[in-house]
């Protein structure tokens, strides 16, 4: 297996030496970045069991789509 150097950022170096665990070289954390699956919102379907809270987040959300809808005053 070949090698290619790379030059990054120090902020993105510094990010990547912080999700390095014990052992793990700076390939394996990007290769963990790159193969990380997308969130899959059923997996939170049902998380908000409270209707008061979910009725006034569904409430919260028409208002702020509405408001993004709206023109601009001048």
């Amino acid at each position: 297996m070949g090698t290619k150097t790379l030059s990054i950022r120090t902020e993105t170096y510094e990010m990547l030496k912080k999700k390095k665990r014990g052992g793990e070289s700076f390939s394996d954390v990007i290769d963990g970045l790159m193969k990380q699956e997308k969130i899959n919102l059923k997996d939170y379907f049902g998380a908000i069991e409270n209707e008061d809270l979910l009725r006034g987040l569904e409430e919260d959300s028409r208002k702020i789509r509405g408001s993004s809808l709206q023109k601009p005053r001048l």
